[in-house]
């Protein structure tokens, strides 16, 4: 920001200086060399006086005059007949004879010459005794070039130095401007990586110092939200051990020692689930970043936890492997849930005696695909969307399943198999391969229960 600055301030120097500048340049020429052509003026009407006293016949005129015009450089005497005296200049131009014909001492500028010097004042004179001659005196540039030069220098030196220096003075007025928006940069991207506590210094002018009041408001604001809501979310958790802990009691003293271990294992995750949600409310910046779980042992684990139900309602549940390389960047307790999230989904909004399929595909470095399929009725791929059901619960199973897919940078598609019924796949690590998101066929109508 602070070099944008520096340069526009610049240009706008540079373009104010050359307004002025180059008009100045002109009127600096034009005033020396109107100096030169004044001066030469002044010396042609001195000659002429001097040689209109001069007496004699023509050839000891012309002595007189070539004697007088060795003294004086710059200047030449037309005879009539075309004889010159002093600088050459061959032919006679015609501005030499049109000044001879005149009668009055009247000056004359003309080109006689080429080049920079080529110009001359000519004035006519009658001799005493009544020669006609034109004097020509040349005008010498030189001295006022060279002063020229020196104004052009200068003006260029000013052209260059002005935006220069404007451009260093709005430098250092930039940093002071750079280092607050920089400042409030970074405190943004550290509040966006979940620092909460950032604050930026007030300090710069009072448009940033009020810009970085407001922030520092806000980030108290959402501070302040988010510790309520992380203290609400961890007492509410905390309150759920006891019942918790009275149900695995309860689980203990059944009669059945199969179902009090299935019952009493139950009660036991769901434990460490509540003391999960707990310690990433209390500590949030315990996050689990880089763990991986194996999806395929997750999977069977979890299918091996639904079956005795799914035996219960007459369900068919079918689990299969498939290729290699099942790890996932994602904590095991995270996908287990997703996989409780589905089947539950099936359980909950099929009827009994539906069939459900499990399937984990490895694809090889870092893509993994979960396909949970079922012969119910399907599934409106609307429900995706957070919140949405149209059951009365909560509409968060399938968003978390979402949710935990694309950290990993994979996704989620919702459809309908060959054979009717719903098809949910989960990609973890690459969305390549993913089919595409669309409605099930109109001969399976999506009722309004099926929960996400």
């Amino acid at each position: 920001m602070r070099w944008r600055i520096a340069l526009r301030v610049a240009f706008a120097a540079l373009l104010s200086t050359a307004i002025f500048a180059l008009p100045l340049a002109l009127y600096a020429r034009h005033t020396y060399l109107q100096e030169a052509g004044i001066e030469a003026r002044a010396r042609a009407v001195s000659l002429a006086t001097v040689l209109s006293d001069m007496p004699g016949d023509e050839p000891r005129l012309e002595g007189e005059v070539r004697r007088f015009v060795a003294r004086q450089p710059g200047v030449t005497v037309f005879f009539p007949d075309g004889r010159t005296v002093g600088e050459p200049v061959d032919p006679v131009p015609h501005a030499v004879r049109r000044v001879a014909e005149q009668e009055t001492l009247t000056a004359v500028r003309a080109r006689l010459a080429p080049g920079p010097c080529g110009q001359a004042i000519l004035i006519p004179v009658i001799s005493q005794d009544g020669h006609p001659l034109v004097t020509a005196v040349f005008i010498d540039t030189s001295r006022q070039w060279a002063l020229i030069h020196r104004v052009w220098t200068a003006i260029g030196l000013a052209l260059l130095l002005l935006p220069v220096c404007a451009a260093l003075l709005a430098d250092r007025f930039g940093r002071t401007l750079a280092r607050q928006h920089d400042q409030l940069v970074r405190a943004a991207t550290a509040m966006a990586g979940g620092d909460l506590t950032v604050r930026v210094a007030l300090a710069g002018p009072p448009e940033l110092i009020r810009l970085g009041n407001s922030f520092n408001s806000l980030a108290s604001r959402i501070e302040d939200r988010v510790k309520a809501e992380r203290e609400a979310a961890a007492d509410f958790s905390h309150r759920l051990r006891t019942p918790v802990a009275a149900l695995m009691l309860q689980a203990q003293s059944l009669a059945d020692p199969k179902e009090s271990a299935h019952v009493l294992e139950s009660a036991r995750r769901l434990q460490r689930e509540v003391s999960y949600v707990i310690e990433r409310t209390r500590h949030p910046a315990l996050d689990h970043h880089g763990a991986s779980s194996d999806l395929a042992a997750i999977a069977r684990e979890r299918v091996a936890f639904w079956e005795p139900l799914a035996e219960d309602q007459l369900r068919s549940c079918r689990f299969t492997v498939s290729g290699n390389e099942h790890t996932v960047r994602a904590p095991g307790e995270a996908l287990a849930a997703a996989v409780d999230a589905l089947l539950g989904n099936v359980f909950s909004h099929t009827p009994e005696g539906t069939g459900l399929r499990v399937r984990v595909v490895g694809h090889g470095g870092a893509r993994v695909r979960l396909v949970v399929e079922d012969d119910g009725p399907g599934i409106d791929p609307a429900h995706l969307r957070r919140g949405a059901s149209g059951s009365g619960s909560s509409g968060l199973g399938l968003d978390i399943v979402r949710r935990l897919a694309q950290s990993t940078g994979g996704g989620i598609s919702l459809t309908s198999p060959p054979g009717g019924g719903a098809r949910v796949q989960v990609v973890f690590g690459s969305p390549d391969g993913l089919e595409p998101l669309a409605p099930p066929p109109a001969a399976a109508p999506h009722p309004a229960g099926r929960d996400r």
